[in-house]
């Protein structure tokens, strides 16, 4: 069984990020228009999305960066940070795997593969796991550390990365794709509790056509994890970890 945690993170909504002006996204996308094992986050696929952020000052820091062309591939982009693997997909793993899900997990879209707080481990970069850590920076910059067992971090840092961009041609290794969208992900997350420094990077790749279509998903349930001691505690060694 997995194990549920009283503790709860809190995911704030999109729109209470920085936001901009973007075309609305239809309400649904037919679920022909997807691989099998994934859906789409009604919430999620409508929302507006932050805009590009810089906040390198201070111990608390986070980058998010989103580009695209046109507003069409405005749209395809919301698409691709808008797909979510099934949940029971998740918590299989998780059952496996020994992992530990969070009592806020229940009635959400899950991104995250194990672990609670600031140690969560995501499993797909996703709209979901960008507003998650960006909230995480945004309170432990007003020094409010719920979500990190309550006690204070030496500092965090959060990187998000997204891009769309059209391909005449794309190679994959059994076929030739033709006039294609493809859309990349990646986040990084990283912290200091004066113990460990655990860094959790993941990467996304979404192949889309105008209409909306997703023939392709890589990436998912990938995460390149290093583990270094905190400077507080001396030199320590590095241990990596690949799901």
């Amino acid at each position: 069984m997995v194990r549920m945690s009283a503790r709860q993170g809190a995911i704030i909504p999109l729109s209470a990020l920085v936001l901009f002006s973007s075309l609305l996204m239809p309400s649904s996308v037919q679920a022909s228009k997807l691989p099998p094992g994934y859906f789409l986050d009604p919430v999620q696929l409508s929302a507006a999305r932050p805009a590009n952020r810089v906040d390198e000052d201070g111990d608390f820091t986070a980058t998010v960066h989103r580009r695209y062309g046109d507003a069409v591939e405005s749209r395809l982009l919301g698409i691709a940070e808008s797909l979510y693997p099934l949940r029971e997909a998740i918590l299989e793993r998780a059952i496996d795997r020994q992992g530990e899900i969070g009592a806020d997990s229940a009635g959400v879209s899950l991104w995250w593969q194990d672990g609670l707080g600031v140690s969560r481990v995501p499993y797909a970069v996703t709209a979901g796991a960008l507003a998650y850590y960006v909230d995480l920076t945004d309170r432990f910059r007003t020094h409010n550390f719920r979500g990190a067992w309550d006690h204070n971090l030496f500092w965090s840092d959060f990187q998000y990365d997204a891009s769309i961009e059209h391909r005449d041609v794309y190679y994959l290794p059994d076929t030739t794709l033709t006039n294609v969208y493809v859309a990349e992900m990646r986040l990084s997350w990283s912290f200091d509790d004066g113990t460990f420094v655990p860094v959790s990077q993941a990467h996304r790749f979404v192949l889309m056509i105008g209409d909306g279509t997703v023939l392709n998903v890589s990436g998912d349930g990938y995460v390149d994890e290093q583990v270094t001691m905190s400077t507080h505690r001396g030199i320590g060694r590095v241990h990596t970890l690949m799901r």
